[in-house]
């Protein structure tokens, strides 16, 4: 998942950088200002006779009624004073200390279909009366993770939490709270940092945190129980950090999958957004897939995807076989050296003129294909007031790792799309996942 300030020139990817099983809300508080009805008294020149004139108020929608496997979308500034973003996807979750009522709320969280996990910024952030408790390991040392994205790090603990999404609800789930003040996680390994910029603060991610409900059901999965990979997961007491295996209960895991119904995938629901883009934007995120009236899938088509997540995506005529649909990514990422780069936001593409490009996508299976047309606009001509456009960049912009061999559909291509993410081996009424939709 990716995800930039366009405003700033930070370009963030949030797409997992290792290749395992692909790494890395509640209802959106709604507020209506109050409308005074202004009653406006008129007097003829002279004359006795009084004429009442009322200016009625607008009309104000109410906040449409969600259902209970449905939470609100909404995409925005971003939670930072300091920087403004765009393309970013954000949702509310509810958290808790397992078996009590001690809870918040927090909202802005970027929500991201090509990672797995719920990942909470601490500083300033995380309530301190929360005291999650850790996940601890049988030697006494404390379980910790370091997730890598193509243009950074998260370091942090793993800890156990209560999480409530819309109408969702999960007794206890191994989540990850990033830059973590406890004195075991002060220090971050050089494994860990070897990846890039710490995106670790609310003004780096441009969030509070990130909702990953991509294609699996954890974080790592089997390789990080059979190996010990670097850069992963790690036990630490008061002197270091060390890599270790994980077993799969206390690795980060998608919150959709420890559902106790409406737990196969998701499904995904923007508005579409004309050239130039839009100030104010709002969608859904449905939990579940062919579970509930509100998540069946109609004319969409089904694309399979590999082991990783990924199919198979044909751009000027060159097969791209680990592309994939990232919410968390607030462009279209994918090299063309044809097309003019900003001069202000230097890692995202500046045509002359809005394109209309064609791409062709095919599941990994062979099974299914179909055109992408898709619009790409200039990033540095946009309204400062613009929060979601066609939008998109070099992935060679990145400053971490990015495949070249990829194109990363972020937010722009679920504008005016239904998109459906069905977890691996989860059962489907239209097959087991892993699959994409749409």
């Amino acid at each position: 998942m990716g995800n930039l300030n366009y405003f700033s020139n930070v370009l963030l990817s949030l797409c997992p950088a290792r290749s395992l099983s692909c790494l890395l809300s509640g209802m959106l508080n709604l507020c209506c200002q109050s409308l005074l009805c202004l009653l406006l008294i008129s007097c003829g020149g002279g004359s006795s006779d009084s004429a009442l004139s009322v200016v009625n108020p607008p009309v104000v929608n109410p906040p449409p009624v969600l259902a209970s496997n449905e939470v609100a979308i909404i995409v925005d500034k971003g939670p930072s004073a300091s920087k403004s973003t765009i393309n970013q996807a954000y949702v509310s979750v509810t958290i808790c200390r397992p078996a009590t009522t001690v809870c918040q709320t927090i909202d802005h969280i970027l929500l991201d279909t090509a990672s797995i996990g719920l990942r909470l910024i601490a500083p300033n952030i995380l309530d301190a009366q929360l005291q999650l408790p850790a996940v601890k390991l049988g030697n006494g040392a404390l379980l910790a993770e370091c997730v890598q994205f193509a243009s950074g790090y998260q370091w942090g603990a793993v800890r156990q939490a209560s999480v409530k999404i819309g109408g969702e609800s999960i007794a206890t789930l191994p989540v990850h709270i990033v830059a973590d003040a406890s004195s075991e996680f002060a220090k971050q390994p050089l494994s860990c940092q070897s990846s890039g910029l710490d995106i670790g603060s609310v003004a780096a991610l441009g969030a509070n945190g990130v909702l990953g409900v991509g294609l699996f059901k954890e974080d790592c999965g089997e390789a990080c129980v059979s190996s010990v990979i670097p850069g992963a997961y790690y036990a630490c007491d008061a002197i270091s950090c060390r890599s270790i295996s994980v077993p799969l209960l206390q690795q980060v895991a998608n919150p959709v999958s420890s559902f106790a119904q409406n737990n196969n995938g998701v499904l995904v629901l923007m508005p579409s957004v004309g050239l130039g883009g839009v100030t104010q934007l709002n969608g859904s995120l449905i939990f579940g897939i062919g579970t509930q009236t509100n998540n069946l899938l109609s004319a969409e088509s089904i694309y399979a995807t590999d082991s990783r997540g990924n199919f198979i995506t044909i751009y000027n005529n060159k097969a791209l076989s680990s592309s994939f649909i990232d919410s968390g990514s607030n462009g279209y990422y994918f090299d063309d050296k044809a097309i003019k780069v900003c001069t202000l936001s230097t890692s995202f593409y500046c045509p002359a003129a809005a394109l209309n490009l064609s791409a062709v996508n095919k599941s990994f299976d062979s099974r299914t294909s179909g055109i992408v047309n898709f619009r790409l606009e200039a990033t540095d001509g946009l309204n400062s007031g613009t929060i979601a456009a066609h939008i998109g960049g070099a992935g060679s912009g990145f400053s971490g790792s990015f495949n070249s061999n990829s194109f990363d559909w972020g937010l722009p291509f679920f504008f005016g799309r239904r998109v459906f993410v069905a977890i691996k081996d989860a059962n489907t009424a239209y097959g087991k996942g892993p699959y994409w939709a749409y």
